[in-house]
């Protein structure tokens, strides 16, 4: 059996699974007995938590991650990372649920990834074992856990990478990929065209078109053809070299217009033609006409209906409306938001609160993992509450029935001692004596008068011998033959009241 983790790490796991995943306590189970096995011993491995990001969904998740090398020789070792999903260990229906494994060369020591047969381009591993766990690993089908979990995983990354390692120590070659084509450049007067490199005429390429002009050249290949000349390639479109450049990106050169004049946009400005029927003077059409009073009042005398001008005002830019006349009130404005836009571009850019929004839900984890296990706690002691409630009245009550036999005794003892014929054994039942004591049978009183004279021959002879009571023997020269007659008689009687006991006691009476 394998020695239990530390209990801070035991601690630490059980805090981390709590807020995280939806099966804590196969979790909890699975990862204590992988560190049981792998923590600071046999593979070495390690646990931790970090973010990870799916390659498919985008979705980011804090998940516990097992880390360690296996030892391929003294050169090469093959480090492995193991994410348990928060669905773990039972696929739910978006296909999550299988542990990830990936193998993460470390460059600085001169390891490289290998593509294998259960290893991609990317380190992720693959095996036929993590197949059949997406596809028999159900919670309708709990005895599957015996075969799937993260013990028998490693194992079988272990095999697998032992017997074909995905890491080497020298950089793969890449394969030679086709050179890639030369850049066309654009036709323009500051070009600089690209040099003409020197035709090679055994590796000159076959003409494919067929313009007259080759066809009479010498030296060229020309294909066979049954039908008609393919006509020429149409020339290629060169692009007008750009003779202005303005800074001002295309979307601020015209703003948008605003919703409701949408319809009365201005229609931008051109001269018109010169003409010789028109009524007025001819005026140069490269230039906007000079506002002179002769030139005004030609030109209202020669028309004959003056209709009324449309004063259509320009469309708002939103964005960048810079009037010549700036208020006040508009240049603190500004200012304002200026000052404004200033703090929040460093409020995004900087760091410490991005570190700080990362460590504030970190808290946060770890205030929910603290408070789920208060709860639990609290739980537990309201639980503990009422069991001592029920042995407190358990304890109220017994003590009550105590007292009130106490009583009755009391009451009991008392009349017992006044009345000397009867027993009481309860306020409502009384005894009498004479019920309750018999006389001795005749048998029963020479039984004990037989066996006081046996404890009187006994206690004499002692008495003559010294052995009663630590007292001098009586024995002496002068009354040697008086004690010995007398000690002898005694024997003889002694011998026959035994003899009258055992017969009474155990073939007439019946005693033991």
């Amino acid at each position: 059996m394998s020695d239990p983790i530390p209990q801070s790490v035991s601690n630490w796991l059980f805090n981390v699974i709590q807020p995280l995943y939806d099966n804590k306590q196969i979790v909890y189970t699975h990862v204590y007995q992988f560190l049981q096995v792998h923590l600071k011993k046999n593979l070495n491995f390690k646990v931790r938590t970090r973010v990870y990001t799916s390659s498919g969904s985008g979705q980011s998740n804090l998940l516990i991650n097992l880390f360690g090398t296996i030892a391929i020789n003294n050169e090469i070792s093959v480090p492995v990372e193991i994410w348990v999903p928060t669905s773990y260990p039972f696929v739910d229906q978006a296909g999550n649920g299988t542990p990830l494994v990936y193998i993460v060369p470390d460059h600085n020591r001169n390891w490289y990834l290998r593509p294998s047969n259960n290893v991609d381009t990317q380190g992720m591993f693959y095996h036929p074992y993590m197949s059949s766990w997406y596809k028999e690993c159900k919670k309708v089908n709990q005895s599957s856990l015996n075969r799937y979990n993260l013990v028998e995983l490693l194992n079988v990354v272990y095999q697998s990478v032992t017997t074909n390692c995905p890491i080497v120590s020298e950089q793969p070659i890449p394969s030679n990929l086709p050179p890639k084509p030369a850049k066309i450049a654009i036709n323009s007067p500051d070009a600089t065209p690209a040099p003409i490199l020197p035709s090679v005429p055994t590796q000159s390429p076959v003409s494919m078109s067929f313009s007259g002009e080759n066809q009479n050249q010498p030296g060229r290949l020309q294909p066979e053809t049954t039908g008609p000349p393919l006509p020429a390639k149409p020339p290629k479109l060169q692009s007008p070299p750009s003779q202005n450049y303005s800074n001002t990106p295309l979307k601020y050169q015209s703003p948008l217009p605003l919703p409701d004049e949408r319809n009365n946009m201005q229609i931008p400005f051109s001269y018109p033609v010169d003409r010789t029927s028109s009524p007025l003077h001819p005026t140069g059409f490269d230039k906007p006409p000079s506002r002179t009073e002769d030139k005004c009042d030609v030109i209202l005398q020669n028309r004959s209906t003056v209709s009324p001008s449309t004063t259509i005002q320009a469309p708002v830019d939103l964005m960048d409306n810079e009037n010549s006349v700036t208020s006040t009130g508009n240049l603190q404005r500004k200012q304002m938001l200026d000052q404004l836009a200033i703090n929040i571009n460093k409020c995004l850019v900087d760091d410490e609160i991005n570190q700080d929004i990362r460590g504030t839900n970190e808290n946060i984890m770890k205030i929910e993992a603290l408070y789920n296990q208060l709860d639990h706690h609290l739980q537990q002691a309201q639980g503990n509450s009422r069991n001592l409630d029920d042995h407190i009245n358990y304890l109220s009550t017994q003590l009550t029935n105590l007292t009130n036999l106490n009583r009755d005794l009391s009451q009991l003892d008392e009349k017992n001692s006044h009345d000397k014929s009867n027993v009481s054994i309860n306020p409502l039942t009384t005894i009498s004596l004479d019920d309750l004591i018999i006389p001795d049978s005749p048998l029963t009183k020479q039984l004990y008068e037989i066996t006081s004279e046996i404890k009187a021959i006994k206690d004499t002879i002692n008495l003559i011998t010294g052995s009663f009571h630590n007292q001098q023997e009586t024995i002496n020269d002068d009354r040697f033959d008086t004690c010995v007659k007398m000690v002898r008689n005694m024997g003889r009687d002694l011998f026959w009241l035994e003899l009258t006991k055992e017969e009474i006691s155990k073939k007439i009476m019946n005693l033991s």
